[in-house]
């Protein structure tokens, strides 16, 4: 999960979802694709959220896609603490159920495989991994975090991000990616731990092979 020690909550979930969004953009063709003089329709981008870490940062990756030239479709499968606010001002974008998002998607962001929410396996997870598992449409894992033993597996990943640091319990993740989510040098150097950004010029850094 997201530790807010060295950085506010609000302030690591907004870079994260920030990153996101802007790699979210890059996967569905940049600005060929998410271009307001693009002739053909904006891509649709269906946003899982859940109740944890991964689903307030999946929301706020919608915050973000809703001002460029994506079709937002929001489904709150649990309503995150501390999000009224977003949910209102994404009001526009919320689908009641999974039978309302078109037939056509070019990218699913997944904010629900979080370690609590898999733990808890609430009732809505099955039909949702069917839909996924049904799709086309390639997803985007958000900081998936798997326990071992599972009533049956999680939807597979083509890409998964993890958030400030890759974990060990992230199972089948696809492509992997790492995304900048703000925190502060000093929570490396209270750890002793000797660190280097990795980020440079990029919010977010593959760390499965390019070649």
């Amino acid at each position: 999960g997201i530790n807010a020690e060295y950085g506010s909550y609000s302030h690591v979930v907004s870079v994260a979802g920030m990153s996101l969004a802007q790699m979210t953009i890059q996967l569905l063709g940049g600005s060929c694709r998410v271009n307001p003089h693009n002739h053909n329709k904006p891509p649709v981008a269906v946003v899982l959220i859940s109740s944890g870490d991964a689903g307030k940062v999946a929301l706020t990756t919608a915050m973000h896609l809703s001002q460029h030239c994506v079709s937002l479709q929001v489904l709150i499968l649990e309503r995150p603490k501390g999000c009224e606010g977003m949910i209102n001002v994404l009001s526009q974008y919320i689908v009641q159920s999974i039978d309302s998002v078109p037939s056509v998607v070019d990218i699913i962001i997944d904010g629900i495989q979080d370690r609590n929410t898999l733990l808890r396996w609430p009732e809505w997870l099955d039909g949702i991994i069917d839909w996924c598992e049904e799709n086309p449409a390639p997803l985007l894992s958000i900081d998936p975090q798997h326990p071992h033993k599972l009533p049956r597996s999680p939807p597979l990943p083509k890409w998964s991000c993890a958030l400030g640091a890759p974990l060990l319990t992230q199972g089948s993740v696809g492509r992997l990616f790492l995304v900048d989510i703000g925190l502060f040098p000093s929570a490396f150097q209270e750890q002793d731990i000797s660190y280097t950004s990795p980020f440079f010029d990029k919010f977010v850094i593959p760390l499965h092979r390019t070649c």
